[in-house]
């Protein structure tokens, strides 16, 4: 086992419960584990089944262990380090965002300034993000755990730790639909992600290495040409895996709701509707989803 610890600082008013509570959905604790103020995950890194831990346990700091399989793998400070930033949300410029949000005299600005330091958590990888994102599409956040936890221990891979490392585009290389519909995808939900997978595995698609306007449109052109890959879908998937807090989820339930609420609307918000609410707030329309799913952690935050 190869061994590489880091320490963090932490801005104030970091949610390290919301990063806890994103990573512990899963109360059957197949991938990732808590203990406390401690969270394990199993990962790949470079290829090679991975755990890496968080530990909370100093007030303005977070440890970041990686534990890779393996006595020659090569650990580089620096990339664990990019890694921990951007699944701990630390490379989300938040500060503009609130301060905008706060110089005005609305029912947000109140909410942001309760939530304020709010985050995104990431996930470990944009193939983990996007297929989650096509697990949860129009089912409950119950549901799409059940399957995702299926999902990992049919394609999964151990660590020694005893949890299960989050597959990979390549761990569904040529399998058959029924494999993945047999841990719950609905047919339509694993013909979609067994396209993305394909995708990936024969170059046609492939991750930006940096996000902006241009990659992120043309990232998002080629994901919505995939059957079953819709707006909200690529919203999500962006938002969890790339940072990218200017997606438009105005198709979330619990966006609309939330914001229904916020505003005291006398009647339900429909989706084009916060549409035109969100654009307002363009190139945070995502993050500000966020705040909103955050008044009710039972929608899935």
């Amino acid at each position: 086992m190869t061994t590489e610890t880091l320490i963090r600082p932490l801005p104030s008013h970091f949610h390290r419960q919301d990063f806890l509570s994103f990573h512990s959905r899963d109360k059957d604790s197949v991938a990732e584990r808590c203990m406390e103020n401690v969270i394990e995950k199993g990962i790949f890194w470079h290829s090679i089944p991975t755990l890496i831990r968080f530990d909370f346990c100093e007030a303005e700091s977070v440890a970041v262990t990686l534990d890779c399989m393996g006595e020659d793998t090569s650990i580089d400070a620096d990339e664990v380090s990019i890694l921990a930033d951007h699944m701990l949300g630390l490379d989300q410029n938040i500060d503009e965002f609130e301060a905008v949000c706060m110089a005005k005299n609305t029912p947000f600005s109140a909410l942001v300034k309760q939530q304020k330091g709010l985050r995104i958590p990431q996930s470990a990888s944009p193939f983990e993000a996007f297929s989650w994102a096509i697990i949860g599409q129009q089912i409950s956040v119950k549901a799409a755990i059940s399957i995702r936890r299926r999902f990992i221990q049919a394609f999964g891979v151990a660590h020694p730790s005893g949890l299960l490392c989050y597959p990979t585009a390549e761990s569904l290389n040529n399998i058959p639909p029924e494999a993945l519909q047999a841990t719950g995808f609905s047919k339509t939900k694993a013909a979609s992600l067994l396209l993305l997978s394909e995708q990936i595995c024969q170059g046609k698609l492939v991750w930006p290495q940096r996000t902006d306007r241009h990659s992120i449109k043309a990232l998002t052109e080629q994901l919505l040409a995939l059957k079953g890959i819709g707006p909200w879908t690529v919203s999500y998937g962006l938002l969890r895996g790339f940072s990218w807090l200017d997606g438009s989820l105005h198709g979330d339930v619990a966006v609309r709701r939330n914001l229904s609420a916020l505003l005291k609307s006398p009647a339900p918000l429909d989706a084009k509707a916060t549409e035109q609410w969100l654009a307002d707030y363009s190139p945070w329309r995502a993050l500000v989803g966020a705040h909103l799913w955050a008044m009710d952690l039972a929608s899935g935050y």
